[in-house]
């Protein structure tokens, strides 16, 4: 499902089109340059479903907690209802396998505007039960464990890829973390509370692959949040830098 993004910007935000309205090029076919998962590699990770449909990847951060992008559950400023979700886990096959749970609440970060502070928890109805196929991994919380630039950060999701032969399967891509100047000479606006991932012209996020966590040291250090023009553009990829939300992210799991 291609969905559309309702801010105006006068660059495309493939982010932001995860669920409501931009008009963009179809690629001819998720993680751009990525490769094909083993069924153990990426146990936290997640699909989320709206009206059956993945739109956006997310992690599971605890036994009843998933971690996305808000934009991806917010539709014309609204959040959408919990009965319009679905998540599945423990399965690299979007369409099947694992288990497919449900959402009891979401909360959407307080300030969530557009791209900025672009984070919400999805409570679920009941607890995980933790298999070789799902598990949780644990935010990173200090400064200290953000990756420094030059890095390589693991990420994985369901995406458009650009090899539609495995489109179905789960994805996963090792960015380099950008410098501060590459990633503000790409979007003026980054702060601290964002940072960007590099990544060769024709490689990276695409369509389907906000919210896909960003690992560093078996820590969740970000969440996808945008990429500034075409998938696989020369512009890095821009994630939400998790440390910075860790307090509010523990607060609702609490």
């Amino acid at each position: 499902m291609k969905a559309m993004a309702s801010a105006r910007f006068a660059i495309v935000l493939i982010g932001l089109c995860a669920v409501s309205s931009c008009v963009l090029a179809q690629p001819t076919s998720r993680i751009w340059g990525g490769e094909e998962t083993q069924k153990t590699d990426f146990t936290y990770v997640a699909s989320v479903r709206l009206d059956g449909a993945h739109i956006c990847g997310a992690t599971i951060v605890g036994v009843k907690n998933i971690l996305t992008a808000a934009h991806c559950v917010v539709e014309k400023d609204l959040v959408v209802s919990p009965s319009r979700l679905a998540i599945r886990v423990g399965s690299t096959n979007q369409f099947s396998g694992g288990k497919l749970v449900y959402v009891a609440q979401i909360t959407v970060h307080p300030q969530y505007s557009g791209v900025k502070n672009n984070l919400a928890v999805l409570t679920l109805e009941d607890p995980l039960t933790w298999t070789d196929r799902i598990s949780q991994i644990a935010i990173a919380t200090t400064a200290s464990e953000v990756p420094a630039a030059g890095s390589d950060v693991a990420v994985a999701g369901w995406g458009e890829q650009l090899n539609s032969d495995s489109a179905y399967k789960l994805n996963s891509y090792r960015f380099t973390v950008a410098t501060e100047e590459v990633c503000k000479n790409a979007y003026s606006a980054v702060e601290s509370k964002e940072f960007c991932l590099d990544h060769p012209l024709k490689e990276g996020s695409c369509y389907g692959d906000a919210g896909n966590g960003a690992v560093y040291g078996n820590k969740l250090v970000g969440v996808s949040n945008f990429v500034v023009g075409a998938c696989g553009s020369r512009f890095p990829d821009v994630f939400t830098n998790v440390v910075e939300y860790a307090a509010w992210i523990q607060s609702v799991m609490a």
